[in-house]
């Protein structure tokens, strides 16, 4: 693209961050740099306390403070296994978040963010209500974000029959990927997250 005779580079991923994305993303950068700096001990805490438990939920145990069992549903989506985990997910947020904060408020992308972090949580308690092992992560969020911008771009076009087509052709490639990750992967993957987010 020519702007001015010039030829207009590509924008950097971190220009022009909107406020609530860059809240979003240093809430979750502090939270990994402090469990970086303190130790694994620090983030088995952090993952007592709001890393989200199924089984805990169901559970009649005692909550570790008032509400504990209904905060995890949002504040899961802060924590990350590892730099790398957090890495990939903070990029898709920020990319995204950035085109989401062309027509979205403040609040609204808070709302986003959360909404399809908490049914994200909702789907894996449906698909797994006894599981043991916690959730934790951002993608739930970032799957959310990108179904929200296509679901946008189909509405914008008045639902061009080509362009509904690639949306859905685009979602199931999406969903079949995460269960041939499942294959692949060595490590977990809450595919029940990233279909809630998406859903949401």
């Amino acid at each position: 693209m020519v702007s001015n005779g010039k030829l207009k580079g590509k924008e950097p991923i971190f220009n022009k961050i909107p406020a609530a994305i860059f809240i979003i993303f240093t809430s979750i950068l502090f939270i990994e740099l402090y469990i970086q700096i303190f130790g694994s001990r620090m983030r088995s805490t952090f993952l007592l306390y709001i890393a989200f438990f199924p089984g805990f939920f169901l559970s009649e145990s005692d909550q570790l403070f008032v509400g504990h069992r209904y905060t995890m549903f949002f504040t899961y989506s802060l924590l990350h296994a590892n730099l790398t985990h957090l890495v990939l997910n903070a990029a898709v947020i920020v990319a995204i978040g950035k085109r989401i904060g062309e027509e979205l408020n403040f609040l609204k992308i808070i709302f986003l963010f959360f909404s399809t972090a908490f049914l994200g949580a909702l789907f894996y308690l449906i698909f797994l209500p006894s599981h043991e092992l916690p959730i934790i992560g951002a993608s739930g969020s970032a799957f959310g974000f990108l179904g929200y911008l296509k679901t946008k771009e189909v509405i914008r076009n008045n639902y061009e029959k080509s362009l509904l087509k690639s949306t859905i052709t685009f979602i199931l490639i999406l969903i079949l990927s995460n269960f041939l990750f499942i294959l692949i992967s060595p490590f977990g993957i809450a595919w029940q997250a990233h279909l809630g987010g998406l859903f949401c």
